[in-house]
């Protein structure tokens, strides 16, 4: 248990106070949302090129020459031939997390909405700059926006909002989605544990006490290195007749509070540790379909089944119904919702990170995209098939294969062309010459603290082998607060 207890803790305190750190960064991702880092100063993975890293999410056709792509880059004007780019981001927040662009729609009356990371935005036609419409959210990252007739209507990760006449974004009304037909009153295992990992299952209150143990892990970290190295300093200042008593206060000052606070916290470490190795595939992979009931007392123990589900909403013309495209399948529901939603079935696959294309093509047909690749699907007769093959998926649809080898990110039609962006690879299907405007754009510091955190940032250097990084990091550190618990009981007993 010593072996273990020091020589883990030397090899990982290193790579836990990064993780500690990044954990403090993702819980305040508003307070940091205009703080960015130049790409240039990370691996060759998160550099723009070729429209890659979800660049562009879709489009909008805005008159009969030019056009708006959008995504992750916010929202760029530019011609039919894809030649000149102009940022049509004028009134956004700063930084690079909050022009992040899930939807855009153009009113019957020339108005724009936009769906953004860091809210909604309305834009009139005599406008020059986007203002955001303040409706009270608790998560302001707006997922989708759906055009019908004169209304338009807005989903967040857990509501739908109304807006009755579109020429007006001051008038709205929340509608409260049923639960679906069948319907548990349960919640995934999944976001059980996210909520409790990150705190947010007490609220802001649980978030800040998450934050504390992570400084606690930071503390217990570099005493642990104090605990290592001060000895030999201390032993070749005395050899030399050299001051060191003040390094001498600052390691006994180091393993006193490193044993207390260990004792005192380890348990809570133990379970954020724990309940965070689940969150991260391959780990993820056996708890994605299960489900649990809602934690008393939490932010979770409330009558709203579809908090943190709601990815998507669509209008099916054919059938006349509203299509929700959410983080654990696909549902559907009357023109008013006033219905219970149903699960539909002969769905295709879709990757547990999302949705991130849903688009008619025609009438009865749409185009599915995920990190599980491009389907069209006819939801009246079930039918599905491969985009690029033409062929039937050969499993049945099934949310928990994370990724297949087209990791779609995004989907645009201009002038009758259809062009396919790939999250790795960028645009698949032509050749448009990315400016170098937007590849300087700047890597958003709460999406970096994500990277570390969820070990994506040593890619480059261990290729798929990152996957294994957060499971064998939970590991280590329960290895690590175990063996330092049994060591502290055992002198503990000799000293009774």
């Amino acid at each position: 248990m010593k072996w273990i207890h020091k020589w883990f803790s030397i090899v990982l305190g290193l790579a836990l106070i990064f993780w500690a750190s990044s954990g403090i960064l993702l819980n305040h991702r508003k307070a940091i949302r205009h703080l960015s880092l130049g790409r240039n100063y990370l691996p060759k993975a998160y550099q723009y090129q070729n429209w890659n890293n979800a660049a562009v999410r879709s489009s909008l056709e805005i008159d009969s020459v030019n056009y708006l792509i959008y995504g992750n880059i916010g929202i760029w004007k530019t011609d039919f031939a894809l030649q000149s780019f102009t940022p049509w981001m004028q009134g956004f927040p700063k930084g690079t997390d909050a022009i992040r662009t899930m939807r855009v729609v153009k009113t019957p009356d020339g108005s724009f909405f936009a769906a953004t990371q860091a809210g909604l935005f309305f834009k009139a036609d005599t406008s020059e700059k986007w203002a955001k419409i303040p409706i009270p959210l608790h998560d302001e990252r707006i997922q989708d926006i759906a055009l019908r007739s004169d209304s338009v209507f807005v989903i967040d990760r857990s509501h739908l909002y109304l807006f009755p006449n579109a020429s007006d974004p001051s008038h709205y009304q929340k509608i409260q989605l049923l639960p679906a037909v069948g319907d548990d009153n349960k919640v995934s295992l999944f976001l059980t544990l996210w909520f409790l990992h990150s705190g947010e299952a007490f609220g802001a209150i649980g978030k800040l006490i998450v934050d504390f143990f992570a400084l606690v892990l930071i503390f217990l970290a570099l005493s642990g290195y104090v605990y290592f190295l001060f000895p030999h300093r201390i032993r070749h200042l005395r050899k030399k007749a050299q001051q060191f008593q003040g390094w001498a206060r600052v390691f006994r000052f180091s393993v006193k509070w490193h044993q207390k606070i260990g004792i005192w916290l380890g348990g809570f470490l133990l379970f954020t540790a724990l309940t965070g190795i689940f969150l991260r595939p391959p780990l993820l992979i056996p708890i994605a379909n299960t489900r649990v009931d809602k934690l008393r007392w939490s932010t979770l123990d409330h009558p709203n089944s579809w908090t943190d589900r709601l990815r998507n909403l669509v209008w099916d013309d054919g059938r006349q119904r509203w299509i929700l495209g959410t983080n654990d399948g696909i549902f559907s529901v009357d023109r008013h919702f006033r219905e219970q939603p149903e699960t539909m079935t002969g769905i295709p696959p879709i990757s547990v990170m999302g949705i991130n294309v849903l688009e008619p093509l025609d009438q009865n047909t749409f185009l599915v995209g995920s990190f599980n690749g491009l389907f069209e699907w006819q939801p009246q007769d079930g039918f599905v098939r491969d985009y690029f093959t033409g062929e039937k998926p050969v499993a049945p649809a099934n949310v928990s294969k994370p990724i297949s080898k087209n990791m779609i990110s995004g989907l645009v039609n201009i002038s009758e062309k259809r062009l396919i962006f790939e999250y790795n690879r960028g645009l698949i299907n032509a050749q448009v010459e990315m400016p170098q405007m937007i590849k300087d754009q700047p890597f958003p510091l709460w999406n970096y603290a994500l990277e570390i955190h969820t070990g994506r940032i040593v890619q480059d250097y261990i290729g798929p082998f990152y996957i294994l990084v957060v499971p064998l990091m939970g590991l280590g550190t329960l290895l690590i607060l175990i063996s330092g618990l049994v060591r502290w009981l055992k002198r503990k007993k000799a000293k009774n």
